[in-house]
């Protein structure tokens, strides 16, 4: 992972570098040190953020407010099955 692609996983949690540190229990210059060169991007930071993508992904997709669509079809396969017909 480049610093760039480590800068555009922040921008899609909406995070700052200090938001990343303060997670992570860093000093907010070493999250600038990585992104900026200064210091090489530790395999475990990009573990970590490839986890907290993952996981803002899932959650965006499994607590997505439901279509009109989606609650109709959740409200028919919650009525009875009429077992005489």
């Amino acid at each position: 992972m480049t610093p760039e692609e480590f800068r555009n996983g922040l921008t899609r949690l909406n995070w700052k570098q200090s938001d990343f540190a303060m997670e992570a229990g860093l000093s907010p210059v070493s999250v600038s040190n990585w992104l900026t060169g200064v210091a090489p991007l530790p395999v475990w930071a990009q573990r970590h953020l490839e986890l907290l993508l993952t996981l803002h992904d899932l959650a965006a997709k499994l607590l997505e407010p439901p279509t009109k669509k989606a609650r109709i079809a959740r409200r028919e396969a919650a009525l009875p099955v009429d077992r005489n017909a």
